[in-house]
């Protein structure tokens, strides 16, 4: 399954490069209409100005769910901050890299502060708040006429639609994976398909669960504490 699931990853990856790159129909480059508008936060669609800074949150809630443990041979960090820019570009390369490992096997990377902040109930609520408060404007003050006809003339706007769309996806895997190794319920991946609100309330849920790494797979579980009763 790990091996299918790494094919798959990948597969889906570049795809996705493939479709932003050479298919995805809109306008780009200077006569995108939404470029500048939307870069310079003065767009006058709170619809797409709700979506752009949505793709900026969902980043923060993969750093806390990533950054917490990250003792992979593959660091999690560059892919996080590059995700700031590239969204699920940066991070599928990420799963793809690390979906055949296991964790525990080297220190982790960044001050207990760093940690400590990512597992915070603290940083959970605010992002949780921003969250549900640019999800509810959007919504609500958003026309999305305009948005579908957005959709169809601007390439940013395109492409992260299908990026927002796949990092929910990824959100759904992530759980499911985190889940199955913690020997918790894989129905919880359904979380994933709420938008980042999912992925942050899993994070809390397992904040506190600090007997292995959550990456470590269950069944290494009793090998671990037989070597540290040995020890």
């Amino acid at each position: 399954m790990t091996r299918i699931s790494r094919v798959l990853l990948l597969v889906v990856w570049l795809a996705f490069i493939v479709y932003a790159l050479f298919f995805a129909p809109g306008a780009g480059g200077g006569e995108d209409p939404w470029l500048t508008p939307l870069l310079t936060l003065q767009a006058d669609e709170p619809s797409l100005l709700a979506m752009f800074t949505l793709l900026g949150l969902f980043p923060m809630a993969f750093a806390c769910m990533l950054l917490r443990h990250d003792d992979r041979a593959v660091p999690a960090w560059p892919f996080v901050i590059l995700s700031f820019g590239l969204g699920a570009f940066a991070l599928l390369p990420y799963y793809i890299l690390t979906s055949h490992t296991h964790a525990g096997s080297h220190d982790l990377r960044h001050p207990q502060g760093l940690r400590k902040a990512t597992e915070s109930p603290i940083t959970h609520g605010i992002l949780f708040t921003i969250t549900l408060l640019v999800m509810g404007w959007g919504l609500l003050m958003g026309d999305f006429g305009v948005y579908g006809e957005a959709f169809g003339t601007s390439m940013l706007v395109h492409v992260m639609t299908l990026d927002f769309c796949l990092l929910t996806l990824l959100s759904v895997y992530a759980i499911y994976t985190g889940s199955r190794r913690r020997s918790l319920p894989q129905a919880m991946a359904l979380l994933g398909l709420i938008p980042i609100l999912g992925l942050l309330i899993y994070i809390w849920m397992t904040r506190m669960d600090q007997s292995v790494s959550p990456y470590v797979p269950s069944e290494a579980k009793p090998k671990m504490r037989r070597r540290a009763g040995t020890g």
